[in-house]
């Protein structure tokens, strides 16, 4: 698998022989893939931002991938907007884009994902999700997919949900002896394992479950 270079100022660390980029954010960037290149990225995500971020991928030749895994982890009164549009411009392309958030406090998370296949872009494999966990009552989300499709022979989708914490689940867990911010940090990682199962480096796995432990420690419910 090979990456293209780019000029990303906002990251925590760039794994070989793996090739995956490691950011603490959703880039400002324009990404542009040529023939069969395949890029991974991957963002743990704690302090916000002001205003909307823009990140377009762009699959330009033939046979290029592009992964995305965004896990977002908000407190106090952050925000975190951002635009993520994927354009399929060749065929036999794939860009995919899963977003977990997890919000607590005034935190406030907006996805709009933009998702466009061209008409030389059969065979394009697409997806978009975003799905967040509430831990307040005054924590906010929004998320708004786009699909325009215009070729045949394409697999494409998007999904997103809403929720609270499982209480009887949380209960479960204490009643086995677990303290709260355990029992916590066990259902949220349970929340983000569906796409964590996604990364092969068991190193970023470790690092986003430590974030997440110490996360819920500083958090209030």
């Amino acid at each position: 698998m090979t990456l293209q270079t780019f000029d990303f100022t906002d990251f925590i660390d760039y794994f070989m022989p793996n090739k995956i980029l490691f950011l603490n954010t959703i880039p400002d960037k324009t990404i542009t893939l040529k023939n069969n290149e395949d890029v991974v990225i991957i963002g743990l995500i704690t302090k916000g931002w002001v205003g909307e971020r823009n990140l377009t991928i762009k699959a330009k030749g033939r046979g290029a991938t592009c992964r995305c895994l965004f896990f977002i982890l908000g407190a106090n009164n952050y925000s975190y907007s951002a635009k993520i549009k994927a354009i399929h411009q060749a065929s036999r392309t794939k860009i995919k884009a899963r977003i977990r958030s997890v919000l607590t406090d005034k935190s406030s998370c907006s996805i709009e994902g933009v998702w466009s296949i061209e008409k030389n872009a059969s065979g394009a494999d697409t997806y978009f999700s975003h799905h967040t966990l509430l831990l307040s009552q005054e924590a906010s989300t929004k998320t708004s997919p786009f699909l325009e499709i215009k070729t045949d022979d394409v697999k494409a989708g998007h999904s997103a949900s809403v929720g609270k914490m499982d209480e009887d689940a949380l209960f479960y867990l204490l009643s086995r002896g677990l303290s709260e911010t355990t029992a916590r940090a066990l259902l949220v990682q349970g929340f983000f394992e569906t796409e964590l199962t996604a990364i092969d480096d068991e190193k970023i796995k470790d690092t986003i479950r430590d974030a997440v432990s110490g996360f819920l420690s500083q958090t209030h419910s």
